[in-house]
């Protein structure tokens, strides 16, 4: 379960990044979407709720 965590904690680092580079508008929407369904994939998260 710790690796679980890990990768749900990376994520959740990961979505507030890109939530701080949107309000900052150096993204746009459509990239903000795009690479958080990515990050899903990658540290294999099952519900995305941001």
């Amino acid at each position: 379960m710790k690796n679980q965590d890990t990768n749900n904690a990376s994520f959740c680092y990961g979505v507030n990044l890109l939530r701080m580079l949107l309000d900052m508008k150096l993204i746009t929407k459509e990239e903000y979407d795009r690479i958080i369904e990515i990050s899903a994939t990658h540290y294999g998260t099952e519900k995305i709720c941001v």
